[in-house]
């Protein structure tokens, strides 16, 4: 089997760079095309400097729901598009990129953002990676599904295609697996708990190996 084969793909990461950093180490014994669920960034304490280590290291991440609330806070930001980002972990978020506990100059935080290149980043995460036997989303692909269901569904079970869905969103203590359905990889790291990633063979659809860490953060 080749490099070709197979990738990586880690769950949900909030901000848990010390962790991040152990998985990713334990996949690229395997692979180097290695992606991420999405929820890259808040409730954790680094996120500014994990969305660094996946710009550095060409680690690809679907958009999750956390990074769009990010990125409408910065481009609307309206009272309520950033009080629905600070109030879903951004305080964090905020803190990594300013240095300011309970920072409330939201200009300064936005523009650390986009210095630093990171918004131009974010802002192009596609909702999906679709492969022969493999798809990535966030919160998966529903039956009658929009933008909404993949970034926010926790409700539905995804619906049953021909490749296995490899989803996150929502957090269990352990990862689930379903052979020739899906699997949900967030095992939330940042509730002291794992971070898991897997690795899969893209034209099989099955996961062939597993890499966990409890959370370092």
């Amino acid at each position: 089997m080749s490099g070709n084969d197979i990738i990586g793909i880690i769950g949900d990461i909030h901000g848990c760079l010390k962790t991040l950093r152990s998985v990713y180490r334990k996949l690229a014994r395997y692979t180097e095309d290695i992606y991420t669920v999405g929820d890259l960034i808040d409730r954790g304490p680094d996120s500014k400097d994990v969305v660094q280590f996946c710009i550095d290291n060409g680690v690809k991440s679907t958009r999750g729901n956390h990074e769009d609330m990010m990125l409408n806070a910065i481009e609307h930001p309206t009272d309520y598009n950033i009080f629905m980002h600070m109030q879903n972990g951004g305080k964090h978020t905020a803190k990594s990129y300013t240095g300011r506990p309970d920072s409330k100059d939201y200009d300064f935080y936005f523009n650390r953002v986009k210095l630093l290149g990171h918004f131009d980043y974010l802002k192009h995460l596609p909702l999906s990676y679709e492969f022969p036997k493999v798809i990535i989303s966030h919160a998966g692909i529903i039956e009658g599904g929009d933008r909404e269901t993949i970034l926010w569904n926790k409700t539905i079970l995804p619906q049953k295609l021909e490749k296995l869905q490899v989803i996150g969103h929502t957090p269990y203590r352990s990862y689930i697996y379903h052979e020739d359905y899906y699997a949900n990889i967030d095992t939330g790291c940042v509730y002291d708990n794992k971070l898991t990633g897997i690795i899969v063979d893209i034209h099989s659809g099955k996961v062939l190996n597993v890499a966990e860490e409890y959370c370092k953060d």
